[in-house]
């Protein structure tokens, strides 16, 4: 039986990728796998959250079909009480454990996450810092809505009883934990399904430092602070410029291509372990993002906000076993529901019930499985987009978003792609064509 190998690597953006025409070289290490994988150029997460967008890999399903439409804290009842029916009909970790898989995964986020997995946790006996207070939803709220000098100083307080504490377990810890369980699934004979939840690349990026020689000495986000017109995204703004202590946007994004090498450098490791290990021709290697994120594009700064592509484009690379279809280029839509059919396809396993469909006939004939994708935006109340290869419509009936209070969207917005990829031109007239789409 195959081994299955799936890493998100959080908030990843495909636009800081060599991969996808980057001028620096973050990603030596996905470069040489990609090599002998496929590389699908247009994959785009059906959320921009992570809890919609994982719980939708996992089931094959799109977030209105499995409950979860919002990121925590902002999920309602009603959301909670659907997906765990769902779970229960078809997960992906119990799904390969009932097959006979040592189910592994690498992750802090509980719930029915961990539903299915023989190993859950992030191998350490202090948990995350997200951890500690994800069950008090209250606590965030209450974070996020204090004045930014307040923030600061419970920041300074926090530095000093803790100074050594990391928001994230970092990708190093992750791999460690990683080769040591696959030892495991070896020792009792089965085949092994991995997943970890890479966190690095998630602002504000903690586990990596600029070197201060590096640091451009600039303090030109105080630009971002006139463009902005709404006092609460200020507020929101200020705080995550304390939490990442720079003041220049290069500084911000070196440091974002710092986080990016840092998780590709332990995924190159992880992939030469399967190697030594003989394990590597045998495994079903997939690496993609949950969602994109924004630095500073459609002003919207350091969040995955918004229904625009940066928030929802994101990399995936499939190594298939024996590297069958490898150096391939995948042009046509793809979206992360496809990913459990392709799994279960690769191992020989029935097709079930699902919103996704599997890519290998793509692969293999080059006829697209899909003409069109669907966008939910899991930070807004009531936010959903879709997306052509030529036009995208987004309808907001109610789109302020629950992390820097403020719209990014308009009732209706549609955009002209083939002459406005940046998605800057807002060309709604009253009526779309996508309309009965989202109908």
């Amino acid at each position: 039986m195959e081994n299955v190998v799936i890493l998100i690597i959080d908030a990843l953006r495909p636009k800081n990728l060599s991969l996808f025409g980057y001028e620096k070289s973050t990603d030596k290490n996905l470069s040489k796998i990609a090599k002998e994988s496929v590389l699908f150029e247009k994959h785009f997460s059906v959320s921009n959250s992570t809890f919609p967008s994982i719980t939708s890999l996992f089931t094959g399903k799109y977030p209105p079909n499995h409950g979860i439409i919002h990121q925590a804290p902002y999920i309602i009842s009603s959301e909670y009480r659907k997906v765990y029916g769902e779970v229960s009909k078809l997960w992906l970790s119990t799904y390969l454990k009932e097959k006979g898989y040592f189910t592994i995964g690498i992750d802090w986020i509980g719930l029915w996450f961990k539903k299915g997995f023989d190993y859950y946790g992030e191998g350490k006996d202090t948990n995350s810092f997200y951890n500690k207070i994800k069950e008090v939803r209250i606590v965030k709220k209450i974070l996020l809505n204090l004045p930014s000098s307040v923030y600061d100083l419970g920041k300074k307080v926090k530095n000093t009883i803790k100074p050594k504490e990391s928001l994230f377990v970092s990708a190093k810890s992750m791999v460690d934990l990683a080769i040591s369980k696959i030892n495991y699934s070896k020792k009792v004979g089965k085949p092994f399904f991995l997943f970890i939840h890479f966190e690095d690349t998630h602002f504000p990026y903690p586990n990596v430092s600029l070197p201060k020689n590096n640091l451009s000495g600039k303090d030109d986000v105080k630009r971002i602070f006139e463009k902005i017109k709404n006092s609460s995204q200020k507020e929101y703004v200020k705080k995550r410029l304390v939490d990442i202590q720079l003041h220049s946007l290069s500084d911000i994004k070196a440091k974002y291509d710092l986080a990016i090498s840092n998780i590709d450098k332990e995924i190159g490791r992880l992939a030469n372990n399967l190697k030594k290990a003989n394990s590597w021709e045998n495994t079903l290697f997939i690496v993609l993002s949950d969602h994109g994120d924004s630095i500073d594009e459609h002003g919207i700064y350091f969040s995955h906000s918004g229904l625009f592509d940066e928030s929802f484009h994101v990399p995936l690379i499939i190594k298939f076993p024996k590297s069958r279809y490898g150096g391939r280029r995948i042009k046509s839509f793809v979206q992360n529901i496809d990913i459990l059919p392709t799994v279960l396809q690769t191992i020989g396993s029935k097709q079930e019930r699902y919103d996704g469909k599997s890519l290998i006939p793509l692969i293999k004939s080059g006829k697209k499985i899909r003409d069109k994708v669907f966008l939910f935006d899991g930070l807004a109340e009531d936010a959903i987009g879709v997306r052509t290869k030529d036009k995208k419509l987004i309808v907001a009936k109610k789109s302020k978003c629950n992390l820097c209070k403020t719209e990014h969207h308009k009732r209706f917005e549609e955009y002209d792609l083939k002459k406005d990829p940046k998605e800057l031109n807002d060309i709604y007239s009253g009526k779309s064509s996508l309309m009965r789409f989202l109908k």
